[in-house]
């Protein structure tokens, strides 16, 4: 049942704070390996239940001293069923969910194409993403703005 994902470090934007680089290793979702150069990750659970997820997030928060932020992730493998997703969340965030799902989250899941925000109640934002496709998240800051891009595209905010 495995997902896999890489991390794009070089689109990571930032100001003169410390800009993320990779994964956070010292804190994730308990049904994940992490590649040693820490910019891959793969799901390893069953998928059994709702908090059978792996979560992961960046090594350091999304700088506050940019105006936009964003980053990529490539899926090499999406796993049986698809559930995949990208987004933004705080570092109280459950790393047994899925972005979005919780309070202060943010998501886009690829499953479904649905956007999250703070409940497991999607609703329509995008096409459905998987294998082979590059997902990216951006937040804008002075806009109070998120949005999500499907292979280059900007899907809206």
């Amino acid at each position: 049942f495995p997902a896999t994902m890489e991390v794009d470090a070089g689109a990571f934007r930032g100001g003169k704070e410390a800009a993320p680089q990779h994964l956070n290793t010292s804190n994730y979702g308990k049904f994940l390996k992490v590649s040693k150069d820490k910019l891959s990750v793969q799901y390893v659970g069953k998928g059994s239940h709702s908090n059978d997820v792996g979560a992961i997030q960046s090594d350091v928060p999304v700088p506050s001293d940019c105006l936009v932020y964003y980053y990529e992730i490539h899926v090499r493998d999406s796993g049986e069923r698809g559930f995949v997703a990208i987004g933004f969340a705080d570092a109280q965030f459950r790393l047994s969910r899925q972005p979005g799902w919780e309070p202060k989250s943010y998501g886009y899941h690829g499953d479904d194409g649905l956007r999250f925000h703070n409940s497991g109640r999607g609703e329509d934002y995008g096409p459905c993403f998987g294998q082979g496709d590059t997902v990216g998240a951006g937040i804008n800051l002075e806009k109070q703005e998120i949005f999500f891009t499907k292979n280059g595209k900007k899907l809206g905010v």
